[in-house]
């Protein structure tokens, strides 16, 4: 598969993963941020990671404007999240998503890759999405906010043992 040209923000570079970028994924599933807001994956070694870049990530890139983007500084390409358009079992739009590592919150990366990425969207014609978070995440709920997207009720996916905040953002919105 060839790599599409990355993204470019004023910080950061983003590109779809390659299975080269596992080590990547091994800290981000480990991490607590992840594991108390979106949860275990089952990913504790690298093989594991590797194994979820091939089953979980790549697949993604099938259709355009979709899949997760890795977010690199251009100070020195360290990858630091990644935001992504998904299609997620239970919803019926797609869904919007982001996670950084933990050292890197609080610095404006998300919402500066969140923008980059929810216009690369919209040029592949994907005007509508939803986003999902535990009611408790107060920093993603303030982000998405910012992003333009508006609570619309709580649901309970399949498999989910909490309930979500279920988060719409149309095509009219700007940002």
């Amino acid at each position: 598969m060839a790599l599409q040209p990355p993204l470019e923000t004023e910080r950061l570079y983003l590109r779809k993963a390659t299975p080269d970028d596992a080590h990547f994924f091994l800290a981000l599933l480990t991490s607590k941020g992840w594991l108390d807001n979106i949860g275990d994956r089952g990913v504790y070694t690298l093989a594991d990671a590797e194994k979820y870049v091939e089953e979980k990530i790549l697949p993604g890139y099938q259709v355009p404007g979709q899949g997760t983007m890795l977010c690199l500084l251009k100070s020195d390409g360290t990858i630091i999240g990644n935001t992504g358009i998904y299609d997620r079992p239970g919803l019926d739009l797609k869904d919007f998503g982001f996670a950084f590592l933990e050292s890197f919150h609080g610095q404006g990366y998300a919402f500066e890759a969140s923008v980059a990425n929810l216009a690369h969207a919209k040029s592949h014609g994907i005007n509508e999405l939803l986003a999902i978070t535990l009611p408790t995440n107060g920093p993603s709920l303030r982000l998405l906010g910012r992003l333009g997207f508006k609570r619309e009720k709580m649901i309970r996916l399949e498999g989910d043992p909490e309930e979500l905040v279920l988060l719409r953002r149309t095509s009219n919105t700007t940002t």
